[in-house]
Order: C-alpha cells, then structure tokens, then sequence
C-alpha cells in the first residue's frame, strides 16, 4: 500500500552550528507538514507523480529515489518535507551501475571525476536513514557519487555505508546550509569508494559532524581523499566545518576489489592545489584521525608558490596520531599552510599532533613569502602538543607570528643536549623555527639559576598560571630570568614570558606565562604538577612526570619562550637553554608550643603551633591527625577522666597553609603530649607528609584548678551545726567569666546513713573564687566508726575554661558519737637525726615557748596524738590525717597520716624546717 502524506503543524525552529569562529547557518526550520516513508531499498522505482505529496512508485512502493523525486517537486520550506525510514525496513540498496536517467537521478558530471549521481536533492529536505539503509556499489565501470546536494537546507541524518564507485556526498555549488551528521561509512566489500564529501566551488554552510570513517582507496594525490575540496572556478567555498569525526585507519589490512578495510586516504585533497581553489572558513575541530599512513593531512600548498587561497582556518581540538604522512621535507609537512597570504583569522591550536616512528619531517609549515617586519599575519599557532617530527614549527617570511603555549614530546627534534644556548633559527631540527623574516627573529629571555622548590612564591616574584589545570597537586618553584644582550633583536618593551619543563630538551609540560616583563631581571614563580601528567602517543599514551607522586623529587629542567607585546600581532620566539629543577614537594612538619603559651598552666586550651615546609590543604589537616599523650602528674583527682583531645585545627592566618594553630584540652590535671605521625596531612601539591612532625618541647603541663578547702573530714551522726566545705579555685587561675556550677551527688554509703548537702548545685559566680560554704550533716543513728562517704560532682559552665572539669571529691567519715583527739605540738631545734619522731627528741633540744629563733635556724616540730574518745563502740580512729595551718609545713600542710589509733594510745609524726625570718618557737617562720 501507498503511504501518504502525514500533515503536522509547522513550527518554527533555529539551527546553527558553532565552530570556533566560524558559525555555520542551518536553515530555519519547520515542523514536517510532509513525511515521505521508505518502503522499498530497491535501487529502480521513481516516483509516479512527483509533487502530489505522496511518494509511490508503479510497485506500489516508497524507494529512496522516488521519495527524493517527491522533495525535490514539492520545493517545500527549510525542515518541512522529512524523508524517513519504514519501521523495520533495513539492508542495502545496490546501484545499478549504468548511467542513464533510468537509473541514475543525475547523468552529468558533478565532479572533475563523478560523471554522474545515484540520487539528487535539490530541494529542502531533511532525510534520517536512522542507520538501516546503506549505499553499496557492485562494480566501478562507471564512476559516479551517490549523492549530490544541489540545493538548500538540507539535514541528512544517521547515514551509514553510503558508498559508491567515486564520491559517496557531493556537495554541489548550490548546496547551502547543509549538514550531516550521525553515522559511519567504511569500506568493506571492496576498494571502489574513494571520497567521502566532495565540496564544490560555492558550496557554503556545509557542517559533517559525528561522524566515523574508514577506508577509501588512495587513487591520487589530487584525485582522493576522505573530504575533498574541487574547484573549476575562483567561487568561493565558504564557512566549510567538520567537527567530532573520528577516522581510525587500520595499520596493516587489505585494499582489493573483495576487501576495502585496510585501504586509506588522504584526510583532505585539495584539487586544483592551486588559487582556484577559494576557502573562505574553513574548520576541522574535535576529531580524531589514527594512523594517517601514506596519505597527507592538511596540505594546502602546491609547492613554491602555489597553493590554494585560504582565510579564517580553524584546526582545533583535535588528536592527530600515529601518522607517517606521504613525503619528507617542507612541502610534506602534516599541516603545509599554502604560500602566501592568510586572510582573515586563521588557529591552530589545541591539537596533539604525534607522528609515528618515521615518516614526514615536519609538523606545521609555512611560508609567508612577501610577509616580514612587523606585518601581523594572521596566523596563530597555541596550545598545541606535537611530538615525533625532526622539527616541529617551521616559519619562513611569515611577518609577526603568535606561537605560544606548544608543548613537545620527547621524540621532537631540538638542540642537543647539554641546552645551555638558545635556539636560533636554521632550518634544522627545532622546536619552533623562525626563518627569514618571521617573528623579527626575536631574541627571548633566559633562565639564569635552577628552579628551587619554595614554600611560597617571594613577594617579588611574578607568578605563572597555566591555561588548564593539571592531573594532581603542583609544587610552587621559582628561579631568576634574564633579557638577552646578545641576539639579533633584543626585546626591548614589555614581553610575556612562556614558562616549559621538560625532562630533557624539549617542553612537554607547559607551566604558564608572566607579562607585561620589562625589568632587564626578573624571578618568576611556577606550579610544578605532581604526578605523571598524561600526554598523546602514537599508539599509547605517554606522560610526563615534574614531580615523584611517591617521593617528593622534582627532576628535569625549565625553560622560557618570549613574546614581544609591542607589536600588532604577538611576536614569539624561539625557545631558550634549559636549567635543573632542584628540591623535594613532600612537606616536613615541625609541632611545638605556641608562642605565649605557659606552661604549667590553669588555661583550658593548650595551644601548639604545626609549622609546615610546603603549604598544606587544610582539609587534610584535621583534630583526627594530631595524636595527644597525657600522663598522671601529683595533682591528677581521676586519671582514668583526663580526656585528651584536640578541639581545634585552624590556619594562621597570612600564611598560607603553611601554620597552623592546634588547640589542645584535658579534663583533668596531666602532662599533655602533641605529635603527627608520618603520612597524616597532606600538601597542596597532594603528597603527605615524609616523616612524623619533629618537636624540641611539644608538652604542657596542665593543672586543674579546683580545689576543696576540706577533702576529708570527720562526721558525727546527728550534729546539728554539721560540717563546712567549699569548691574554690587554685591561686592564678583564670577568673570564670560565666557561672561555674556544680552538681554534688552523696553516694550510697552516705545516702544509707542519711548524708545531706545545704545545696547540692554549689556555684561560683563569675569573677569569684570559692561557692558559698557547703554544710553537710548526716543523720542521727548508730555507724560504725570511721564509716566513709563520698560527695563527687560534676561542673557545668559556658567558660570553657571550667566546663567539664573532673572535680574533686569530698569525704566525710562517719562517726556515731565526736571522736576526740588530742594534739600536742613541741619544737627541737639542733636536731642531728631527723629520720622519726623518736630520733628528733633523742637528739633535738626543745625549744621553749617563747624563745627566740634566729634566721636560718633548723627546727623540727613533734605531733604527739592521743585518742580520748570514748563510747559504747570503743572508738578505734582509722586513716587519721594530721594537718598544720602553716602549709610550708610538711606537704603543703600535711604533717602525717596515721593508720589506726585505738582509744586512749598516742602515736607522734613529725615535720622539719628552716627559719628564714626572726620568730618565736610558737610563731615561727619558714
């Protein structure tokens, strides 16, 4: 059955397709109002009544052809008529190889070699074979295209295997704002094709995008070529774009009548190579072409003088690899410019360009021929990285060139080794060749010390920023540049200046530019990458690696390329000698106390300084990398709650990363310890640290400072006044800004004898010392002696110095009736054995009361304490503590502790001294 016409609403669309600077109109298209469906891949069968909106052959059939006869009668507007394929439907269409206009839609020549084409547009169409209909020729007895745009606003979609016996798309002179784009055609069945896209003169707007191709017999320099550029008259072709092809050509393969698939071609054909060939706008972006073997790439020039006529070229984005071209020599090069003039804006840039393991000799060639002086071309040539060729750029008359920012493989032809000259230009084997008349022959600064790896750029230091980033961290180097004072012209105004490394002699890594240079000195700064840096190969990929990932090492060398900023266009130079890249980019740590801080101290925050070699990334620097030791000292209430932890990590500000302030804390009284283990922060440039941080006196001494006025006291069940105590602060301890408040809890022993606080939430209010008095009383009722109690608490407060701290604990001992003590204190002066109580008074005089002491007179003073209680239990006194007022007396007031003192016996301690004022024996001074 016929399939008619499906009718739609029409909407207006926008399509265009941006390439650098050129920008490819597509038509304004429209929604289909026409869809012509194919049926049929029979090759016969036209259409019976082109223009009646239906396409249908005397078979009843929608073909290909008959579908293009109906489009092209129906001259519909831009994206109205679309030509699809039938749900289903694949395989492939085979021409008939007789031309005659029963078979072909076109009899006439539609190239120098295409005598005629299989199908014919010449009218708006937009034609998507969704990839299941190919194009495959049986025979080459007729060469002829299989398509031929001859008309406007045309968009092919999805057309894969379109092959014929010539020129698969031929785009006519009328052929205006077309693209194709999506599919793949390789050569197969055979070696028969030998042009993908032949482009007439006049043609304008064409775009081929996404596209894959392989194959296409190599019949001649100017006869073949994958797109091929064929001019019979000066009429320009214009605004010509190819972008995201990818050509992967195999390296071995057969070419022959049965097999096409190792057959291959040159990637462009200009035909005439000559000025009648007019491109104005032309673009090749995005691609990737492999194994360009015995064919050429771009070559524009015809020789000497001659060449095609060429403006606002574009060779952009793109990986050109493994290719040995087809000859040596200028004229052979991978991109030969033609000779002349460039009009207009002409790039080249963004591109790897890496030769296989022999063939051509050059990588971008140009003679200007009447360009010199200062005359800007026109031409620039940035970003790129070419490897493998014996000299990578080569200039000759070309006026003011822009070479900029090129890195080099290791297999680039350049000085030898040792590089300690500049390159000049002779034709040889250079990196960058300016010859006669090109660039003024610009004389570039050079490097005149090593590249030393630094914390920081110094302050007079000009600092490089590379175009893009690198794979990985860098590590900052900086070394001194020099203008030149010998050459044939010596920059004089400002210039900028390219920074290279290289491993050797070359420049594989491009570290970025300075500018507006005019000092005849000068120290520029550099980010090394760490790592290996990833680079094109010819059939892998190679890198390159400033910086060992693993150990730190920088290696290789740097250099410098100059470019005058005088001048109407960018003037560049060659490349200058190298110097070594010297240092290590893992950092070194050192932790210590910070400036300030006291040690010992009643402060909460402990303060260290980490101070780093390299700056860190601070996200690496975390609580989690700073390990604490805290040990007991005499002071601890608690060891097992001393809590040791690191609170804060923050970078000194102004420095960097290369500071850091660490703050410490700890609930309880200790000797607190900071370290770093190796391998626990890390460097801007992505390497940890090499080794633990060292430390000369990483330890403070933290002391608590609370105290109770009566840790331990006796308790007499049922005492109506009951007993006093207070939490209080040690001497110079911070002033609380903020309540301090306690919460005491009696334990259970206490509870069970009926132990109560005044207060349970003590609190000392801010800018005090002590809380109220505490009293505390027990109820009346029997306990046995010496019973002993526990009051602990905890504190709360918003000053941060007090928060939290371990408090210390109360202890009453419990008594059913008052136990009595009695004390009497007696003093000895010429003591000759103070070792006990008993050797004091064998050996000692007593001193009277009231006599006199002279200044710097020992004195011993002997406690005897007798037990007088009495009561129904017999009180025997446990763990009884003897204490004197003065606490310059034995420790801090402590005289001695006696374990047990049964009723009505007497046991002595005793405690020495030395008078250092005048005093009596009943108010001494120590």
């Amino acid at each position: 059955m016929a399939r008619r016409v499906r009718l739609v609403a029409a909407v207006t669309a926008c399509l265009g397709l941006i390439a650098g600077a050129i920008v490819v109109a597509g038509p304004a298209m429209s929604a289909p109002s026409h869809e012509l469906v194919i049926t049929s891949i029979a090759f016969s069968g036209v259409d019976q009544t082109p223009g009646d909106g239906v396409c249908l052959t005397a078979a009843g059939t929608c073909t290909l052809r008959a579908a293009l006869e109906e489009s092209n009668a129906l001259k519909g507007a831009p994206g109205a008529v679309a030509i699809t394929v039938q749900s289903g439907l694949s395989g492939t269409i085979r021409p008939v190889m007789t031309r005659s206009a029963a078979n072909w839609m076109q009899t006439s020549a539609v190239s120098t070699w295409d005598d005629g084409a299989f199908y014919r547009i010449t009218a708006p169409v937009t034609i998507d074979l969704d990839n299941r209909i190919s194009i495959i020729p049986t025979s080459e007895s007729v060469e002829g295209a299989a398509f031929e745009v001859a008309g406007p606003d045309v968009v092919l979609k999805n057309f894969t295997n379109i092959l014929s016996s010539g020129t698969s798309i031929v785009m006519g002179e009328q052929a205006k704002r077309v693209s194709l784009t999506g599919g793949s055609t390789v050569t197969k069945e055979n070696y028969y094709p030998e042009r993908f896209v032949v482009y007439r003169q006049g043609a304008s707007d064409i775009s081929v995008s996404d596209y894959s191709l392989q194959g296409f017999f190599h019949e001649g320099q100017q006869t073949s070529g994958l797109f091929l550029f064929n001019a019979t008259t000066t009429t320009p072709m214009k605004n010509i774009t190819i972008s995201r092809v990818k050509v992967n050509y195999t390296s071995g393969g057969t070419c022959n009548g049965s097999d096409g698939s190792g057959c291959r071609t040159n990637l462009t054909t200009f035909s005439p190579r000559d000025s009648n060939v007019v491109l104005d706008g032309f673009s090749f972006q995005d691609s990737v072409v492999k194994n360009l073997n015995g064919a050429t790439g771009f070559k524009f020039s015809n020789g000497g003088n001659s060449g095609v006529r060429l403006s606002n070229l574009t060779i952009s984005g793109n990986q050109f690899l493994n290719s040995t071209g087809d000859g040596s020599g200028d004229e052979y090069a991978f991109i030969t410019l033609p000779p002349g003039t460039l009009s207009g804006e002409n790039r080249i840039s963004r591109n790897d360009i890496v030769r296989a393991a022999s063939g051509q000799s050059i990588a971008i060639r140009w003679d200007g021929l009447t360009r010199s002086g200062t005359v800007p071309s026109g031409l620039s040539i940035t970003d790129n990285f070419i490897d493998g060729y014996d000299s990578s750029i080569r200039l000759s008359r070309s006026g003011l060139t822009t070479v900029s920012g090129n890195t080099f493989g290791t297999r680039s032809g350049s000085q030898g080794r040792p590089a300690t000259g500049e390159e000049t230009g002779d034709g040889g084997a250079l990196l960058v060749d300016n010859g006669t008349d090109s660039n003024l022959s610009v004389a570039t600064w050079f490097p005149t010390s090593s590249a030393a790896v630094v914390a920081a750029p110094s302050s007079a230091a000009l600092v490089a920023t590379p175009r893009a980033g690198f794979t990985g961290g860098t590590c900052a180097a900086e070394f001194a540049v020099q203008r030149p004072v010998t050459g044939q012209n010596i920059p004089t105004g400002p210039v900028s200046l390219d920074l290279y490394w290289t491993a050797d002699r070359t420049a594989e890594i491009y570290l970025g530019r300075v500018t507006g240079v005019t000092a005849a000195t000068a120290s520029v700064a550099v980010s090394l990458p760490v790592g290996p840096q990833t680079l094109a190969g010819a059939t892998a990929p190679a890198s390159a690696q400033a910086v060992n990932a693993t150990t730190g090492d920088v290696s290789g060398f740097v250099r410098v390329q100059t470019h005058g900023e005088t001048t109407p266009q960018l003037t560049s130079s060659q490349f200058s000698r190298t110097v070594a890249v010297t240092g290590n980019c893992r950092p070194s740590l050192v932790l210590e106390q910070a400036a300030g801080q006291n040690d010992p101290t009643m402060s909460r925050d402990l303060r260290y300084l980490l101070t780093s070699s390299l700056p860190l990334d601070p996200s690496t620097v975390t609580p989690d990398d700073v390990h604490l030791n805290a040990t007991a000292t005499a002071d601890t209430v608690d060891t097992a709650r001393i809590a040791p932890r690191v609170v804060s990590v923050t970078p000194v500000a102004g420095k960097n990363g290369l500071q850091f302030e660490v703050v410490a804390r700890v609930d309880d009284s200790a000797a607190v310890s900071a370290s770093i283990a190796a391998g626990r922060v890390t460097s801007t440039s992505g390497l940890t640290n090499t080794a633990a941080a060292i430390s000369v006196d990483a330890r403070i001494t933290f002391l608590n400072p609370l105290q109770v006025t009566a840790p331990r006291f006796t308790l007499v069940t049922g005492e109506k006044k009951g007993k006093t105590y207070a939490l209080m602060l040690r001497a110079g301890a911070p002033v609380p800004t903020s309540p301090v408040t306690f919460s005491s809890q009696v334990d259970a022993v206490g509870v069970e004898n009926g132990v109560h606080l005044s207060t349970n939430a003590p609190v000392i209010a801010p800018g005090g010392r002590s809380t109220e008095p505490i009293v505390v009383k027990a109820s009346a009722g029997d306990v046995r002696a010496n019973t002993k109690a526990t009051i602990a608490a905890t504190v709360a407060s918003s000053d941060t110095n007090y928060d939290g701290l371990v408090v210390p604990s109360v202890n009453p001992f419990l008594f059913a009736t008052d136990p009595t003590i009695d004390i009497e204190k007696r003093a000895f002066a010429a003591v000759t054995d103070a070792s006990t109580p008993a050797t004091i008074e064998q050996t000692g005089t007593p001193v009277l009361t009231g006599s006199r002491l002279v200044d710097g007179q020992a004195v011993c003073f002997v406690y005897t304490v007798t037990n007088r209680s009495a009561d129904d239990w017999v009180t025997n006194l446990h763990d009884i503590l003897v204490t004197d007022s003065d606490l310059r007396l034995g420790a801090d007031g402590l005289i001695g502790s006696i374990p047990q003192l049964p009723i009505g016996e007497s046991k002595k301690v005793a405690a020495c001294g030395t008078i250092f004022s005048n005093g009596t024996a009943d108010g001494w001074r120590r």
